[in-house]
């Protein structure tokens, strides 16, 4: 079994405390309208959010697609969501984060932990100042994966778009090495396939790093979760569209989940 520090150092006492819904975010609003039955505005990010901790969700992650000087909407945004008791994460991974203070302003409005990515390949001193300005646990780490032939896994930068030479391993090591509390690895070959996680990937993300992995891309069923709890060394699993387009909810997620895996076996 890895050795994994807790993100949030909360006490994990249901299934869906581990699966962590995704919304993605342009403008202030949901980039399509959701397709969840019974929401007065499809493409309203706190409505969202609001039916999936109904539904048992203790975590959101919030994907905004906007770079940041146009995402001057995010604090009151991030405001609105953590107000519903939820635990936010919160990723602008349209570039490098511009300094800590940016950081740090989504932290005073409410958000749990800010994700690096670009910046931990491009300006890995910015990351290294949230870490020690406010704490590792609240600074989570995003490797964008994508197979680059016999090379292997490859870091990509800028939302995914831009390929480095950068191992994913070495990627996880050096987050590791920084301090951040956890790390999301998110396969770009598998992402919107619904053909399940790349637990290959995050297997040895979890194991380079040592880190809590949340596993990302690829989620079609909650069989697909199950697996990758169970046999791919994640410590979470992270869901959009399966939820999102109204395929399952959270709640259904979670009954499968108590159904087919043992919380107390992990």
């Amino acid at each position: 079994m890895i050795h994994q520090r807790t993100l949030f150092g909360d006490r994990k006492s249901q299934v869906t405390d581990l699966v962590i819904p995704c919304i993605d975010v342009a403008g202030g609003r949901a980039t399509e309208p959701a397709a969840i039955p019974g929401l007065r505005d499809p493409g309203s990010v706190s409505e969202i959010a609001r039916r999936y901790t109904g539904e048992g969700a203790t975590k959101i992650f919030l994907d905004v697609l906007d770079p940041w000087p146009e995402a001057e909407y995010l604090p009151d945004l991030v405001r609105a969501v953590s107000g519903l008791g939820v635990s936010l994460l919160v990723s602008v991974d349209n570039g490098v984060l511009p300094t800590a203070d940016h950081a740090e302003a989504l932290l005073d409005a409410g958000a749990d932990a800010v994700s690096v990515s670009t910046s931990a390949v491009e300006c890995p001193k910015v990351v290294r100042e949230v870490v020690a300005r406010r704490g590792g646990q609240h600074v989570l780490g995003v490797i964008n994966s994508g197979l680059a032939g016999d090379a292997g896994d490859r870091v990509h930068v800028e939302g995914g778009r831009r390929p480095t030479r950068v191992p994913a391993t070495a990627m996880a090591a050096e987050l590791a090495s920084i301090g951040v509390g956890a790390l999301l690895a998110n396969s770009l070959d598998q992402e919107g396939s619904g053909a399940g996680y790349d637990l290959r990937l995050t297997r040895a993300v979890a194991e380079a790093s040592g880190l809590p992995v949340i596993a990302s891309g690829g989620a079609g069923t909650s069989e697909h979760l199950r697996e990758a709890l169970d046999s791919g060394s994640a410590a979470y699993v992270l869901v959009n569209a399966m939820v999102h387009g109204g395929r399952t909810s959270m709640a259904e997620i979670g009954r499968h989940l108590e159904r087919h895996w043992s919380m107390a076996a992990r």
